[in-house]
């Protein structure tokens, strides 16, 4: 009898957590105003400075991801970072780094909420490296690791570092296509820009997920660091496609440096001396002297054993960031033979980009908030009234006016042009309206199957065995719903 009433009773109580669960959603995901455009669906994501949802276009039924950057301007960090993402992407037009569709703010208990609208991917690298007990083909590894590396030439072009690169934050769709995602610790990595006070904040917001992929100069807290630090990522990735784990799993700051001097041996003096954390140096000088491993023996292989692969590895993984490979040197290494051979000229990082995102690091907190919503304003399509009433004063006030942004990047097309198979069955298409009106339509948005790279003869090399493992891969994991495709998980220890 009590397994009846229990069994009885369970479809109700499904429905109140189902219930809650919507309520949760709709709180986290109140977008004010423009709750007409959008429809939160499901939360995909969260990290330290943002969570992640699927939503749907109300006015076509299409589905975007919308990443919600809470309390953006309540600390002078928090809006740098807010709007370093902002400008790192609002004019970054490239087939291997997520495309921003559309942007938008609204106000919060501590300043202003914003809300930055992108393509739905279908799931991670991680969830393709981790979905499955076989290895990964050399084939979709050496793909995936050439798109890596366009999208980051591109960036790195223009002086842009990453620093955040993880399986979790590569895109994918089920044909192979990757997209680099997770702006969010972007920034422009010149000498003139660093910053005591940011780098601190960024090195004190640790986690187990982000530490495999850190580089030793982060680590080490070394008095600067480049785009080099996004080689070492990579590196890191390739390995771990490799092997299906993590090369350098680290638990700690402490442990993730041990681990690193335990594999790698001793770093050199050259390295220690760049060093400006004292106690990381005690720290490096109590291992004493300690030889390398083989590097066979750190990525094992087995009878699958390639020796470009190791060669890349061991060139990327270089505790020197002026000895490790940059990304012109990774991108026509023999290992990416199949697809480097016939890479076609590709257009650089615009001028604008590079000027805005080094114009980010001098601005006051009172700036960076006026920053934030002249660039959500700048490109927006709203009539003059609407504009002469969203101004810095609305923040503070109890006026419900949102800013809204619609960036270059949107061209109106037949959802049929789009990737197909996307998580709910559907493809992101934006269309104009008289209250969301795209601005411009240079960028046009191609399917994935036809600029997956730069030379469509790319996507062929690939045989049709590794594309539907890939698909069954991605899938799979779609089904759970609760391995998020956009998840972080970093907490922040310090402020």
């Amino acid at each position: 009898m009590t397994t009846t009433t229990t069994t009885s009773n369970q479809p109700a109580f499904n429905r109140i957590l189902d219930n809650l669960s919507r309520r949760q959603l709709e709180f986290d995901f109140d977008f004010g105003g423009y709750n007409n455009f959008y429809t939160p669906e499901r939360n995909i994501g969260q990290g330290a400075f943002g969570i992640v949802c699927e939503a749907s276009d109300s006015q076509n039924n299409d589905k975007v991801a919308i990443k919600k950057i809470g309390h953006a301007s309540a600390t002078p960090t928090l809006a740098r970072r807010t709007l370093r993402e902002i400008r790192c992407l609002r004019y970054i037009e490239h087939d291997n780094i997520v495309l921003l569709k559309d942007i938008f703010r609204t106000k919060g208990s501590l300043g202003i909420n914003v809300f930055l609208v992108m393509d739905l991917m279908e799931g991670s690298l991680h969830h393709v490296i981790h979905g499955s007990i076989e290895p990964l083909d050399w084939e979709l590894i050496s793909y995936f690791l050439f798109q890596l590396l366009k999208g980051l030439r591109f960036l790195h072009a223009a002086g842009i570092s990453h620093r955040d690169l993880k399986p979790s934050n590569l895109l994918v769709n089920s044909d192979c296509h990757l997209r680099i995602a997770d702006f969010g610790m972007a920034k422009l990595s010149l000498s003139e820009y660093y910053d005591d006070a940011d780098e601190y904040c960024f090195y004190m917001t640790q986690h187990v997920a982000t530490l495999p992929y850190r580089a030793p100069e982060l680590l080490f807290v070394c008095q600067e660091h480049s785009v080099a630090v996004d080689m070492w990522a990579v590196g890191c990735i390739l390995g771990e496609m490799i092997l299906r784990r993590e090369i350098f799993p680290g638990k700690s700051v402490s442990n993730q440096i041990k681990v690193l001097i335990t594999r790698l041996g001793s770093p050199s003096l050259n390295v220690v001396s760049d060093i400006k954390c004292e106690r990381t140096k005690r720290l490096i000088e109590s291992f004493g002297d300690v030889e390398p491993w083989n590097w066979s023996d750190i990525i094992t292989m087995g009878d699958r054993y390639n020796e470009y692969a190791l060669d890349l590895i061991q060139n990327l993984l270089n505790y020197d960031q002026d000895e490790r490979f940059n990304v012109f040197q990774a991108i026509e290494h023999e290992f990416l033979s199949e697809f480097n051979k016939n890479m076609e000229a590709e257009p650089t990082c615009p001028f604008k980009t590079k000027m805005d995102m080094a114009a980010v690091e001098s601005l006051t907190h009172q700036e960076l908030l006026e920053a934030i919503l002249n660039d959500i304003k700048s490109a927006d399509g709203m009539d003059d009234d609407r504009k002469e009433n969203d101004n810095l004063s609305d923040v503070c006030s109890n006026s419900s006016e949102d800013g809204h942004l619609k960036t270059n990047n949107i061209l109106v097309t037949n959802s049929n042009d789009l990737y197909d198979g996307s998580p709910s069955g559907s493809s992101e298409v934006d269309e104009s309206s008289t209250t969301r009106t795209s601005l411009g339509s240079s960028s046009v948005m191609h399917s994935p199957s036809s600029s997956i790279s730069a030379s469509s003869s790319c996507h062929k090399c690939l045989n049709k065995t590794s594309v539907r493992k890939s698909k069954l891969l991605i899938k799979k994991t779609m089904v759970d719903e609760d391995d998020s495709l956009y998840n972080d998980e970093e907490e922040v220890t310090a402020l």
